[in-house]
């Protein structure tokens, strides 16, 4: 799973994931070159970084889920160091999302997929001062999908699906990672540990279930 915002991805996850469209003035970042999480930027937000891809494939449903940015990316973040050395991550803005369920992993084929899924909003990550503890703060509306078996056990103790969309509420997940991730864009392994400290989504959904009962990708219109 690639390092980033678990909401702008998964938001990992990650919670899930999107790409930044290339702007014209801003200039091409490998995603080696940035440092994540990010120094502070004394209470100014900034644009997320462009020319990082996390687009993302994972297991899931069965097969493997493929997550792309839909129609709208306008996200912006900021980054703050609190006294005790924590950094706080703050996004905001407008995104879509499209998740495609395939028939296997690298697959072109897509069975089913969902269009446009607005997970607009405020979000935060916080980061220990060495990294490896992350904890995710996200009010719905959100997609969250489990990157291996701790985080579904986790899920599991808190009654959620091991990928699922919620409308409203808010879900906190502190995990804890080794080693530590340090670059946008990193592949990471799952987390060592998780645990779901506060639950109070509302209105949620089995993405799984959701992509069952979605149509076939039709073939487009010539």
């Amino acid at each position: 799973m690639n390092t980033t915002s678990r909401r702008v991805a998964v938001a990992v996850a990650v919670l899930v994931t999107a790409t930044a469209p290339t702007a014209a003035s801003s200039p091409a970042v490998p995603p080696a070159q940035v440092p994540w999480p990010p120094p502070s930027t004394h209470g100014r937000f900034l644009p997320y970084p462009y020319n990082v891809n996390i687009n993302d494939t994972y297991p899931a449903c069965g097969s493997h889920i493929h997550v792309s940015p839909g129609d709208v990316f306008d996200i912006q973040y900021r980054a703050l160091v609190n006294d005790i050395g924590e950094t706080v991550v703050e996004y905001r803005g407008d995104l879509t999302l499209d998740v495609n369920l395939l028939a296997s992993a690298g697959a072109s084929v897509e069975e089913a997929y969902l269009d446009e899924i607005s997970v607009s909003g405020t979000w935060f990550e916080i980061y220990d001062p060495d990294g490896q503890t992350i904890t995710y703060d996200r009010p719905g509306p959100a997609i969250v999908a489990a990157s291996g078996r701790v985080e579904a056990e986790a899920f599991a103790e808190a009654g959620l699906p091991e990928t699922f969309l919620y409308l409203s509420g808010d879900l906190t997940e502190t995990a804890f990672y080794d080693p530590a991730p340090t670059e946008l864009g990193q592949e990471i392994p799952p987390p060592i540990t998780a645990e779901i400290t506060e639950n109070s989504t509302a209105y949620v959904f089995d993405l799984c279930k959701m992509l069952d009962e979605a149509p076939e990708n039709p073939e487009p219109e010539l």
